[in-house]
């Protein structure tokens, strides 16, 4: 009796074989042929995203940029935000496009509004929001369903899960300080026959940039903290204290000198900028020490830390 249910459940299965459309390797071939498509057509609207970013939508109208991605709009209201000329609350910025997030006070990084009036104009998709990193959706959530922040989710054999994202999650304070300045190159004024390491009269500024892990950057600068006169070298502490924005990843410096001549003034700056990133993993006062390492014409020191 068992013999003969085991024939008929056989004899069943071969028979639903032979009537199907297309085998199981015809199947797994659809769906593998169906995500290189998917993935084809993301990478191509990555791709046209980037174009109206960059200006560069030579496929795209500025029309087209505007209502597809929210780029390349005259007046939008992204760019009022970005350059606060918003009628909407700092809250709306923040929460629907990245802007003005050190303005408003909030222990959470998602910032909300009461004042804020829904309109169809200003409305920001959930796609956009991950992709600005303003959605309060998981990594997970805006990876699966938009393609965006992949980069923070660990992947394995389709099975995702969050990656801690080593930004600040709330507002903090940066202490910079120059700590040393000597320069290394002779003759910055070009009139020291001996050759000169003393002659320059260098002014020295900062510029510090606070990015968020969505992308979205904050700058701040220090002004002159350090002005010599014909004084090849310093050192000691000129400092400047910033507020850092919520949610700030990687913190970017920027040192600028000028070699200030009676006549003109030279830009003697090295033109790099150095970056710290995973700004969430620092304790409080622990020190972050950097130099303008690339500078052939001085050295240049200086560090800071969070509070």
């Amino acid at each position: 009796m068992n013999l003969l249910k085991y024939i008929s459940l056989l004899y069943f299965v071969l028979i639903l074989a032979a009537c199907s459309d297309e085998s199981p390797l015809e199947v797994i071939e659809d769906d593998i042929s169906e995500a290189e498509d998917h993935a084809k057509e993301q990478a191509h609207k990555d791709s046209q995203r980037n174009d109206c970013k960059n200006g560069t939508n030579w496929d795209l109208t500025d029309a087209e940029c505007c209502s597809y991605y929210g780029y390349q709009c005259k007046d939008s209201e992204a760019n009022k935000c970005y350059y606060g000329t918003s009628t909407y609350s700092d809250s709306y910025c923040c929460t629907y496009y990245g802007y003005r997030c050190s303005y408003v006070s909030s222990s959470s990084s998602v910032k909300s509004s009461s004042s804020y009036k829904y309109s169809s104009s200003s409305y920001v998709s959930e796609a956009d929001k991950c992709y600005y990193g303003t959605s309060t959706k998981s990594n997970t959530y805006c990876c699966n369903n938009y393609g965006y922040r992949c980069e923070y989710v660990y992947s394995s054999s389709s099975v995702k899960t969050e990656v801690v994202e080593a930004h600040t999650s709330k507002t903090k304070t940066m202490k910079f300080s120059l700590t040393y300045y000597k320069q290394k190159s002779a003759d910055w004024d070009g009139l020291s026959a001996g050759g000169s390491y003393s002659d320059g009269d260098p002014t020295v500024s900062f510029s510090i940039y606070f990015i968020a892990s969505g992308g979205q950057s904050t700058s701040k600068t220090t002004g002159t903290l350090l002005s010599l006169q014909d004084q090849g070298s310093w050192s000691g502490s000129k400092t400047s204290s910033f507020e850092v924005p919520i949610g700030t990843q990687d913190i970017k410096v920027c040192p600028t000198v000028v070699d200030n001549d009676f006549s003109f003034n030279d830009n003697m700056s090295s033109g790099y900028c150095y970056t710290k990133t995973n700004i969430g993993y620092l304790t409080n006062y622990s020190s972050v020490e950097q130099s303008d390492y690339n500078s052939s014409k001085y050295e240049l020191e200086w560090e800071w830390y969070l509070y």
